[in-house]
């Protein structure tokens, strides 16, 4: 198995206090599927930036998108 065969939905973020990664399952396996949690408050507590909580949300959205932009880059080289 690899991970894309895991992966196989959109990936969200949870902003809304959970800190997770979410795969949205399309078809007969419709559903959400918790793919991880963002961690890394010990450290972005400390950053110079203005709302420590708003700034890891962008982190866990930027996260996201990157997996859903490589699984569609790769989904267009494999079709």
């Amino acid at each position: 198995m690899k991970p894309k065969d895991f992966i196989n939905g959109p990936v969200t973020y949870d902003a809304h206090g959970g800190q997770y990664f979410w795969i949205n399952k399309p078809g007969k396996d419709a559903g959400v599927q918790m793919l991880a949690e963002l961690r890394g408050w010990g450290a972005i507590q400390h950053l110079d930036v203005s709302s420590p909580e708003a700034f890891q949300d962008e982190i866990g959205k930027f996260i996201a998108d990157a997996i859903n932009e490589k699984l569609e880059r790769e989904k267009d080289v494999n079709t």
